[in-house]
């Protein structure tokens, strides 16, 4: 089990929006920022989706882990795609009203057509911008990358 903390998330998202390459021209465009040159195409990336990464139970447990009374987020990253693929998951955690709290990530690495990983992660205190660990509710998949490897 591997755990990226929210630095090393926010360095792989940076690096996934620089590797996409600034889309616009430099040299005209109307007030709106419309332009008539062509945009360049993406990095080649598999299709990232949010049916291949689910939750399948998350709350309060006691864990060998992550210790007594422990919020843990259970989850499976199925590649439900044709080629072996990496993964990053967005896991964003609200309260009981729905509000955003903070979030942690999960990953795969080059999973296989059809493989499946299964895995739970803690949540920790300092993953939480937006109350304490006690306010979690719940627990919803976010953003999901999918990538080739190299």
């Amino acid at each position: 089990m591997r755990r990226l903390g929210l630095g090393a998330a926010a360095v792989l998202m940076a690096a996934s929006l620089a590797a996409c390459g600034d889309t616009t021209d430099t040299a005209g465009g109307d007030a709106k920022g419309n332009t008539s040159a062509s945009v360049p195409a993406a990095p080649e990336q598999a299709s990232a989706s949010s049916k291949d990464v689910t939750i399948t139970k998350a709350g309060v447990e006691n864990h060998q882990v992550w210790g007594d009374g422990a919020y843990v987020v259970h989850y499976t990253i199925k590649n439900n795609g044709t080629d072996e693929a990496n993964y990053f998951a967005e896991v964003r955690l609200v309260d009981k009203d729905g509000d955003h709290l903070g979030q942690t990530g999960v990953t795969a690495d080059r999973l296989g057509p059809g493989k499946s990983k299964s895995g739970d992660i803690g949540v920790l205190d300092v993953e939480i911008e937006n109350g304490k660990l006690s306010d979690i509710a719940g627990a919803e998949i976010g953003t999901v990358d999918r990538t080739k490897p190299e």
